[in-house]
């Protein structure tokens, strides 16, 4: 009889249909290898929901389950474990996954946490798998037979054998997707993810990635991979792709991997958007692939701070602001949108630190500035008790959106688990009412400016010599929004919790776990936007143009013309599908930085029709049919945004690259007076949504 073995990348699939989750790429190599290596000694079933997880357990007892565990997914293992524990006492159970700390006391900590795990895999898990399945068939009892990369506790005490070396060329690692492992979840349209080399050769403290691959960048064949994105363009029909390499671009073969995904959208019309982190320090090279891929990406260049002291804080150096205006320039020149990550509080960060960072970016015409919550991530140095010491760490916790559900096993038991995050609320340089004061400014950044509801007028204020920062800055206290804000806050501050008991005990009343169950507490940025837009519009339309007014040089008329755009583009949230029409001034469009200073309108105008798409209506029902469903998880794994909720012109008026600075005064000043910047790296450790 073959050894029979469950694995199981769970995730919380109550609030989300399949083509929001991903598809399970960890558990697909394990299959592929363990499956090259032993044949049919061993069979290796696949699953994502927990449910039907559950069912597989219970029919078919196996000999071996595995978790893959994230940070997104640990408190549902760990309920979905225990049970498990119960149904198959005898089996082999593991565990592993990114997210484990390296130090002794906090694996100790995990394995006590997960106490039905037999053995927590370290690092990679092909090969460990492998091996464990064969000492457990001869008799799983000699554990100085174990194979490296194990820990586990014995009677209390932490365990652990020796870490396997690595190697730069990654051998031995047959594709899941072309032995056909990965179908199923296919043909469900789950989101594919492809992974061409692993590790990452920075050692940024807030991101388990490089410390995990030992600074490595380990390479799997080329060949492989290009087989890889034509198996999956002839089988799914999902609309977006991630690549879940850490660097793209880093490696000269990147290039041909970029045409090849091309290719399938030329073939085939999908995907729609494929996500990737570009490489350092390979300015040209990533300019390549943005002009290969167009508009399918949306080319990440993280900076998470642009402060020199900050980023020797946390052992991170960004490429140089020259080069990142290039990167601007070249990218809106090939008609690509571009995105910055920004994490608040890193070490040393002030409040006055963060706002120039964000002035900065937005001088160099990045058009999504996104800001997070410093999260500590386990596996990367600043979840150490040394540096949060070092720091005066002072953290809370808070939901993970969409991370929630109950599932039933097969003997009628209801499994509850719900996730949630340990992020910072303050360090020894910023305080945690200037992390609420930012969060109602970081609002307004991704509300006005990257969804772009005040893009047109704000990009103006900035021809004319105002920062969007500080016109944003100037918008949080507005008297007319007072309402707005002071409801946005008091959510802000609900939403944190002392520690993990006083959310679990806030979450196991009744009322609060039903609310949690129908989506009740979404993102703030999305909630709040959508509210905005249904019930503050006119509010904001009004608020912006008093600051505008008290803080720009702009001529009236002109301002009141690309305001009369700026506000029908997005009109008032409701039901009903809208077609606009308005007239503008002919000229409009050529007003940009080599025209702004003899610029005046033309007496000719043109009549425009703004109309709703398909996208558009798409997501107004998406929105209107949200209970019980997470809109956040959809739009994240979907490349979906609230953006899309902009008319569009029917009409030839071309308007999206008019008011463009084109990263130019400001940022030419900062770099005369040796400011340095950006990089183009993920955000803490890059998880592809669940």
């Amino acid at each position: 009889m073959p050894i029979k073995a469950i694995l199981a990348d769970l995730a919380h699939t109550y609030s989300v249909n399949d083509q929001a989750l991903t598809v399970p790429l960890g558990i697909g190599y394990v299959k592929a290898y363990a499956k090259h290596a032993l044949g049919d000694e061993i069979d290796i079933s696949l699953f994502k929901h927990p449910d039907r997880f559950l069912k597989a357990v219970h029919d078919e007892r196996p000999d071996i389950v595995g978790f893959a565990n994230y940070g997104w997914n640990e408190n549902l293992n760990c309920a979905v474990g225990r049970h498990v524990r119960k149904m198959v006492p005898d089996a082999l159970i593991v565990a592993g996954g990114p997210n484990i700390d390296p130090t002794a006391d906090r694996r100790m900590s995990f394995l006590q946490k997960h106490d039905y795990l037999d053995f927590l895999i370290i690092d990679g898990g092909e090969e460990v798998l492998t091996e464990l399945a064969q000492w457990w068939t001869a008799g799983g009892e000699d554990y100085a037979e174990l194979p490296n990369n194990i820990a586990w506790l014995d009677n209390g005490v932490l365990r652990e054998t020796q870490e396997r070396p690595l190697k730069k060329i990654i051998e031995h690692l047959p594709s899941p997707y072309l032995a056909g492992y990965l179908d199923e979840f296919l043909a469900a349209d789950m989101v594919p993810l492809f992974e061409t080399n692993r590790g990452c050769p920075f050692q940024c403290t807030f991101c388990a990635w490089g410390s995990a691959s030992k600074d490595l960048v380990r390479r799997i064949d080329l060949d492989q991979g290009l087989a890889e994105i034509a198996y999956v363009g002839e089988r799914s029909g999902a609309a977006n792709w991630i690549v879940c390499d850490a660097n793209f671009g880093i490696l000269p073969r990147d290039i041909e991997l970029a045409k090849a995904i091309r290719a399938v959208r030329d073939t085939s019309g999908t995907p729609n958007k494929c996500h990737i982190w570009l490489a350092k320090n390979v300015t040209e090279r990533n300019l390549i692939i943005g002009e290969i891929l167009g508009d399918m990406a949306q080319p990440v260049m993280a900076v998470q701070s642009l402060n020199d002291e900050v980023l020797a804080s946390i052992k991170r150096d960004n490429i140089s602001i020259d080069t990142y205006e290039k990167y601007q320039q070249e990218f809106h020149r090939i008609g690509s949108r571009t995105y910055s990550d920004v994490i608040v509080p890193l070490p040393t960060e002030t409040i006055e630190t963060h706002l120039a960072g964000l002035r900065t970016l937005a001088d160099l015409s990045v058009d999504t500035i996104q800001n997070h919550n410093m999260r500590l991530l386990a596996g990367a140095e600043t979840n150490s008790q040394e540096t949060r010491e070092k720091y005066q760490f002072g953290t809370k916790y808070r939901l993970i959106h969409g991370d929630a559900g109950e599932y039933k096993t097969p003997d009628g038991e209801i499994i509850r688990a719900f996730e949630y995050e340990e992020s910072l609320r303050s360090t020894a340089s910023m305080s945690e009412a200037d992390l609420f004061w930012l969060r109602k400014l970081h609002f307004l950044v991704d509300f006005c400016w990257n969804i772009e509801v005040y893009r047109p007028v704000l990009s103006l204020g900035h021809l004319y010599g105002t920062n969007p920062i500080d016109v944003l800055i100037d918008l949080v206290e507005d008297d007319g929004l007072t309402e707005f804000f002071a409801d946005f806050d008091a959510q802000s501050q609900a939403e944190w919790f002392s520690d993990p008991a006083a959310i679990e005990d806030y979450f196991a009343d009744t009322a609060n776990w039903e609310r949690l169950l129908n989506q009740e507490f979404e993102k703030l940025n999305i909630q709040f936007s959508i509210i905005a837009l249904r019930d503050y519009k006119t509010a904001f339309d009004q608020a912006v143009m008093r600051v505008m007014d008290s803080n720009s040089d702009i001529p009236a008329d002109i301002l009141a013309e690309t305001a009369k755009l700026t506000f029908t583009l997005f009109p008032p949230l409701d039901d009903a599908p809208i077609t606009e029409s308005i007239t503008v001034a002919a000229n409009l469009t050529e007003l940009d930085s080599s025209t702004v200073e003899e610029f005046a309108l033309s007496d000719a105008h043109v009549e425009i029709q703004l109309v709703e798409r398909r996208s558009r209506a798409g997501l107004r029902s998406a929105i209107s049919s949200v209970q019980g469903s997470t809109l956040s998880k959809t739009l994240n794994t979907q490349g979906a945004s609230l953006r899309d909720l902009r008319l569009s012109v029917s009409n030839n008026f071309h308007f999206d690259g008019t008011f463009r600075r084109q990263a130019a005064l400001d940022a030419k000043r900062a770099l005369r007076s040796g400011a340095k910047t950006p990089t183009e790296e993920p955000i803490q450790c890059p998880r592809p949504p669940n």
